[in-house]
Parts: structure tokens; sequence; C-alpha cells
């Protein structure tokens, strides 16, 4: 079972967690708060050595016994640390077998473009989407109140609609590839239409609908917040994000792995750690400006796979001052990184990575990729195929199909099979690479957007 499937019951399960748990935390002590990170890191350690040939071994090399020498949270700094490419190669030897059974795979690319697979507990969904309830709490959200969603949906063929309603959930999912100038104003009419009180999406695809609704923004006053997440939120996003909603935006830092979720305050004065997801360590390291620290985190609900010091590759600026009260962990100005170039189209679109992502997360056998867009009509996605993978043809085939269904008939698509990708000045390999300068797309863009409301 994929992670996908179970995602209904999962929402109703973290609501109940949300409601009888995290909802009651914040009048906790931080000496109660400090007492169950201890227990549940302990227990987390325990297990993993109990059950995971991996981490006994790795214990071991450490001359770590989990019941004996774990006394403090301090005493994680004896593990190694735990690397993505540790998770591509181990990953079948990093399940305890005992929970197999109550867990489902879920998959990431990541932003170097090379896929990892894991294993996920069902309580740790549960526990996952609880936290997401409580953020969304901050802006006011009840169970069911009306959404929409810029992220995640593709329409099935060219003529399929560019959005759809979820009764269950009470959420318009639209789609961020085909939002564009001429059709821009179809979105904001559509939005008008519904009036969710909340709207949802990646960082980027949100701060493209909020240039194209700016001309109404008046007419927003319905909305009650905005959520954005799944990549780096940068200032100049916020800004115009802010600018057609008003100051109603929260973001969100988390990721597939099992390891730990950073959300802005409600009084949008930075971030805060939730301190009873996961565990996080913030190190210092060559390279980093004196506020910045290099991010690491344990998991704390994930038995079946636990990540334990796992290196997230993830900046984090800290915020100066004392953290708010009853905080255990440090206060956080922002999380740096995640970000990559989006794909720019012929008629001023502007295509989310992300969605590009998901979309490889299915291709097992698919061990690296790379989007390189050499103009504005022409995309060359590279891939690296595992030694051994059957049927690759057929792979390829239904690959370039699902890829022309996001980037649209007025793009062209090459899949190039290869051990070589183009690399930044820096030496690294970007998952998306654009080999022209934009800023002429920009401007045309804007122009055609402005003529739209003309």
């Amino acid at each position: 079972m994929h992670k996908k499937q179970i995602r209904p019951l999962a929402r109703l399960h973290g609501y109940w967690i949300y409601k009888q748990f995290l909802s009651r935390t914040g009048a906790w002590t931080e000496r109660e708060k400090r007492a169950y990170v201890f227990e549940r890191l302990k227990q987390t350690l325990i297990q993993a050595d109990e059950g995971i040939p991996f981490y006994r071994e790795r214990f071991r090399q450490a001359g770590f016994n989990p019941k004996a020498d774990f006394g403090s949270v301090e005493d994680l700094r004896h593990l190694p640390i735990l690397t993505k490419a540790d998770v591509r190669t181990h990953h079948t030897e990093m399940v305890d077998r005992r929970f197999l059974s109550t867990s489902v795979v879920a998959n990431t690319s990541g932003t170097t473009g090379q896929p990892m697979t894991m294993r996920l507990g069902l309580g740790y969904i549960a526990v996952d989407y609880a936290c997401m309830y409580r953020f969304w709490a901050q802006a006011g959200y009840t169970f069911r109140a009306p959404c929409a969603a810029i992220r995640s949906y593709v329409p099935a063929s060219a003529a399929g609609p560019l959005w759809k309603y979820n009764y269950w959930q009470n959420t318009l999912y639209m789609s961020a590839y085909h939002l564009k100038p001429s059709n821009s104003q179809d979105y904001v009419q559509a939005l008008l239409k519904f009036r969710p009180a909340f709207i949802r999406g990646y960082a980027s695809s949100v701060n493209v609908l909020a240039e194209y609704a700016l001309p109404y923004r008046e007419q927003f006053d319905f909305v009650r917040g905005i959520f954005t997440a799944s990549e780096t939120l940068l200032d100049y996003e916020r800004k115009t994000i802010e600018q057609t909603f008003g100051k109603k935006l929260y973001d969100w830092y988390g990721m597939t792995e099992p390891a730990v979720v950073i959300t802005e305050t409600a009084n949008h004065e930075g971030m805060e750690v939730n301190w009873e997801y996961g565990y996080p360590e913030f190190l210092e390291g060559e390279g980093l400006e004196s506020n910045e620290r290099r991010l690491m985190a344990t998991s704390l609900h994930n038995p079946v796979m636990p990540f334990i010091r796992y290196q997230t590759d993830d900046i984090v600026r800290m915020a100066g001052g004392v953290a708010s009260p009853g905080q255990i962990h440090p206060k956080i100005e922002a999380v740096v990184g995640r970000k990559d170039e989006y794909i720019l189209t012929p008629d001023g679109g502007r295509l989310p990575s992300l969605n590009f992502y998901s979309l490889l997360q299915g291709y097992a056998d698919i061990l690296k990729f790379q989007f390189v867009q050499r103009d504005l009509s022409h995309v060359t996605m590279k891939i690296a195929v595992r030694p051994g993978a059957r049927n690759v043809p057929a792979m390829v085939s239904k690959l370039h199909e699902e890829t022309m269904r996001r980037l649209g008939a007025q793009m062209n698509i090459e899949i190039e099979q290869t051990e070589e990708f183009e690399r930044s000045p820096d030496g690294k390999t970007p998952a998306f690479k654009r080999l022209f300068r934009p800023e002429a797309v920009h401007a045309n863009s804007a122009a055609l957007a402005s003529q739209q409301y003309k």
C-alpha cells in the first residue's frame, strides 16, 4: 500500500489527534515537554536497536547502548549522522519488520533529483496531519472549512478541467501547471465564485496567483489564511502574496521523511519547531553565516523506519532573542534552501518544479533525473536508469506522456537516458536547470496579464 491510499483515514485520525492531544500540549510546562521528548527519543533508540540490524550495527560501532548510555538528549551526539545516501543504499535494511504490517511505502525525489524510498507508519502519518491541522487552526481553520489548493492536481487530459471540487474535503483543487496570463482571469473568477476561506499551495504557485489576483484584491476579503509549503518562501514572494491577500500568510517547513516540522507562528514573527513531532539539532558548519545552522532531526513517531540524526541538507537561519514562552527549542527566522528554477512556457506560464517531483516518485527504476530547459519551447529530461531495469522503452514512453500532460502541447520534451548531467558553477547538479535568461519572458508575462484586466 502507498501513502496516498490511506490519506482519507489518516486525515480523520490526524484531526482526532489534534483535538485530543496537540490542542492541549501548549499548556504543558517546559519540564513536561522535555520529559516527553526524552522518553520518545529513548523509545525510538531502543526499538531501533532491538529490531533494525542497520541501526544495531551503527550503535555497536559507536560503542553505544541505548538502554544504558542514553541519559539525556545531548547523548545523541555520540551517534553517526544519517545521510540521504545512507537511506538510498540501505532503506531495506532500515525497516523494523515488527511494524511492517501497519506501514505504507512513500517516495521522495528531493531537490537533488535522486529518488528515495521509505516506510511510514500509519500512526506517524496521522501525527503529520495533526500538526497540519494545528498549523491551519492559527488562521481560524475548522474541519472542512472551504479551501482552494493550487498544488498537486493535474488534469487527466488536455481537455480536462483546470480545477475540480472535492466534496469530502470541501476543497477546490486548481492546476498550478496551467495557470498563465491568458487564463489567469478565469482562475481569479473561479476563486471569487467559490469564496474559499483558506488558500494553500506551493510558495511559487501562490505567488503567481497573487500577481494575477492583485487587481481584485479588495474582493478577496473572505480569505482568512494563506498556507505555503514544500519549498522555500522567498521574501519577494511573501511581499507579493501579502500585497494581494493581506498579512495572512503562514509558512510550513516539512518533508516526506519522518524527521521534523517547523511552522510560522500566529504573530508572523518567525517560526517554531513542532516539538511533539521530531527532535531537531542545529549544527554549526563551515561556510555558514553566524546565525545559520545545519538542520538534523530524529524521528519520534515512526518505529517502522526511524530516521536517527538525519541530515536534511537544509540550512536554518536562527532568530535572535529568546524563544517564545514554553518553547523548548530556539526560535527560527527562516529555513534556507530547497528552491528550484521553474519551467517557463511560451505563453508566459511558470510551471512549479514540485509537481514534477511528485511525478518522478512513481518511477523506482529512475536513480537520478534532471530537467534542462534550453529555450521556451524545448525541455530535455535527463534520467539515469537502474541497472537491470525491465522494459525501459515502455517506462520512457509512459514518462513522456505524463510529463507532456504537465507541460502542455506548446512544449517539446526529449527524454535522454544518460549518466552525464548539467552542473552549476559550484559543481552541484540541480534537478532543474535553465540555460537562458528569463528577464524578457517575465516582462512579456506581466504585459499579457495586464492586458487581461483592461
